[in-house]
């Protein structure tokens, strides 16, 4: 990328290069993807090790694009790794491809969504906002302290504060809810996103039933999460969607929670994995194994703490160690932010910053149950593309 490129609204007929949007195939492998489209597979190879475990998380379902010439020949292809990074493969003046990881261009925005209920949240979100990830979000943010079978009835208000990204002027990513609500026979329940990014009731209490717990004794955190972080020798974007933790080879490996085996095999960036989905929807991932405890297999029911495996340094490592991850959907999230805190409750300066922010979200809910406002629609805007200023070839975001 590098360069300064003028973003513009362009009529792609006029450049005889069509964008053809595409979602990314459940399962597919990003060699199969390469080979598939006929593309070469050294573009795989020359990637580092971390780079080519990315590639691993491409989210199912993912939105791309691909810009292919009036002769069917493929110029570029835009493919997101998470919602901060992208793979670009394109085609060089010299008729080569090369591929990059660059930035996604996004916009976010806070919304506020205030509806009554007519059947139930997960529909009446859904039909206000076209976010299926939203509504999906509110139920399981409020799952084990409402029935939303039961105890809601028609007319209860409901109100949720996000920020929402949008790439190509629709939804992108998962949305960040900052706070949310339901008030049921007159009785309010809200849920608040404190500093930690972990949501609490209004008297401080994590709210989060199901607490996941860390998979390694005395673990030692040897790199964090990160979705995006320019390296500045390598001069490059790099990504770690998950949590290594340093440990000598052999050392047990627990699971965070009670849940299923859904895949306990070798993966050729993660080497012996084991994944294990949790009944709160999130999905732990335990990687670079060394081998599996006897009789864990895909199916295996779990329970939180017990030995899964054994930390080795399978699959592209540098040394022994567990690479722990977390997603809900295809979405990594930080595995850090959904772990059981050592201390419930807030003391002191930690206590004064909840009462704030839970103070500022208690005004917005009140704002809104007072003026009942009707969620604005959102635009659906054209694709939007970039000229390169040197060789004014047409791009896509």
């Amino acid at each position: 990328m590098g360069r300064i490129v003028l973003l513009l609204l362009l009529p792609l007929f006029l450049f005889g290069s069509t964008v053809k949007p595409f979602k990314w195939n459940n399962g597919e492998s990003f060699l199969t993807f390469l080979e598939r489209k006929k593309l070469p597979l050294a573009l795989f190879y020359k990637l580092d090790k971390e780079d080519q475990k990315l590639t691993e998380d491409i989210p199912y379902r993912a939105n791309c694009q691909m810009l292919v010439s009036d002769k069917n020949t493929i110029e570029q292809v835009l493919i997101p790794m998470n919602d901060e990074l992208q793979l670009q493969i394109y085609l060089t003046p010299k008729k080569r491809y090369k591929m990059h990881v660059i930035p996604i261009v996004s916009e976010s925005y806070s919304e506020t969504l205030y509806t009554e209920i007519k059947t139930a949240p997960y529909d009446d979100i859904l039909r206000s906002t076209g976010s299926e990830r939203l509504a999906s979000k509110f139920v399981k943010m409020f799952k084990g302290r409402v029935n939303f079978k039961k105890d809601i009835k028609p007319g209860d208000p409901l109100v949720i504060v996000y920020e929402q990204k949008y790439r190509l002027g629709k939804y992108f990513s998962m949305p960040e809810v900052s706070g949310a609500m339901i008030e049921i026979s007159g009785k309010r329940y809200a849920v608040y996103r404190h500093t930690d990014g972990r949501y609490y009731d209004a008297k401080g209490a994590q709210f989060e039933k199901f607490i996941f717990k860390l998979p390694i004794r005395n673990a030692r955190m040897t790199s964090g999460f990160t979705k995006r972080r320019y390296h500045p020798v390598l001069h490059r974007y790099r990504a770690h969607v998950g949590v290594d933790f340093g440990a000598r080879p052999g050392t047990q490996i627990l699971a965070t929670g009670e849940g299923r085996v859904c895949f306990a095999g070798y993966s050729s960036g993660y080497g012996k994995t084991i994944k294990i989905r949790h009944s709160n929807g999130l999905t732990s991932l335990y990687a670079h194994q060394k081998g599996f405890k006897k009789g864990i297999h895909n199916g295996s029911k779990v329970k939180q703490g017990d030995i899964i495996g054994y930390v080795g340094s399978s699959g592209l490592s540098s040394g022994p160690h567990l690479h722990f991850g977390m997603y809900d959907g295809s979405t990594p999230i930080n595995p850090l932010s959904v772990m059981k805190k050592k201390t419930e409750g807030f003391t002191g300066k930690e206590h004064r910053q909840f009462v704030a922010i839970r103070s500022k979200l208690d005004r917005i809910f009140n704002e809104k149950m007072r003026t009942k406002p009707l969620k604005r629609k959102v635009l659906d805007f054209q694709n939007t593309y970039y000229v390169d200023k040197e060789t004014f070839k047409v791009k896509a975001f």
